[in-house]
């Protein structure tokens, strides 16, 4: 009487094997060089949404502000434009919460009633109109720099 038991077979089978090494890259480079992509893109991107490798329309967005008085009050609130109604100023944005964020960064926190509406006392409208553009320009110049990246990388490959 023969049995056949595989319980204390150390190692692996020729196929496991075969089937392991294709899961890994056939070039850690390769493997290394995405991974930096990707960490460089959330560094440079401050964690926004990822860019499609193809052309895609709806990846522009606009940031906008809007202006409104009450009381002898400015009030400004801030968002994707198609969230806001009317603006003073507005810009083209990858993403309009990131422009949010370097906003806020801008002005002071006792300015802010809530999560995208700052007042001021006086008319403010040239200091919010300077601040947004220079968000927004920052943006674009991360981006920019991010998309010279890429395509040197791309070069070298």
């Amino acid at each position: 009487m023969t049995t056949k038991s595989n319980i204390l077979n150390i190692g692996a089978d020729e196929e496991s094997d075969i089937l392991y090494k294709d899961l890994i890259l056939a070039n850690p480079k390769e493997s290394l060089d995405t991974k930096f992509e990707n960490r460089l893109q959330k560094l440079l991107l401050h964690g926004a949404k990822p860019l499609k490798p193809g052309p895609d329309d709806k990846s522009v967005e606009r940031f906008s502000v809007n202006e409104s008085k009450k009381n002898g009050q400015n009030y400004y609130e801030f968002g994707p434009e198609n969230k806001i109604n009317g603006w003073i100023t507005n810009g083209p944005s990858f993403d309009p919460k990131g422009v949010l964020g370097r906003v806020k960064e801008r002005i002071s926190k006792e300015h802010w009633i809530n999560n995208n509406v700052a007042k001021y006392s006086k008319d403010s409208r040239d200091f919010i109109c300077q601040t947004v553009g220079n968000a927004i320009h920052e943006e674009q110049i991360e981006i920019y720099q991010y998309l010279c990246y890429l395509s040197e990388s791309s070069n070298r490959k």
